[in-house]
């Protein structure tokens, strides 16, 4: 794994949230650690930890990255890779049987008799 971090933990956020979402959620965590009342030291350090994960969420490469190292860590459940796609989606209808083509042949054959049989009645007529 990249890291052992959880940045979606981290920003109280779900792996499908949008990049807005990233950044309305890290302004909001920013807010709630600057009103805990915390040593300037302590302030300052998880600061730079909201910070690593806004950085890493909101930016798209690193954001797959750290979405491919959860999926590397064992922890599948927590990641599906963006453009993974079930194969039970994609996978074909089981052949039908086949349709019986006799009717369809036989309805076809009599609509192109009756129109060679009228075009040549129109010629012989049209000529008399």
């Amino acid at each position: 794994a990249i890291t052992d971090a959880d940045h979606y933990g981290r920003l109280g956020i779900t792996r499908l949230a949008s990049t807005g979402e990233v950044k309305a959620a890290y302004e909001k965590r920013c807010e709630q650690l600057n009103k805990q009342g915390l040593e300037e030291e302590e302030i300052s350090k998880e600061h730079d930890l909201l910070k690593e994960s806004f950085t890493i969420l909101s930016t798209e490469e690193e954001r797959r990255l750290y979405d491919w190292s959860l999926a590397r860590n064992g922890q599948p459940e927590r990641y599906v890779w963006p453009f993974e796609v079930d194969p039970m989606e994609l996978a074909p209808d089981p052949p039908k049987e086949p349709e019986d083509e006799f009717p369809t042949k036989l309805v076809g054959y009599f609509l192109l008799t009756w129109f060679i049989i009228s075009v040549a009645c129109s010629l012989i007529l049209n000529r008399s």
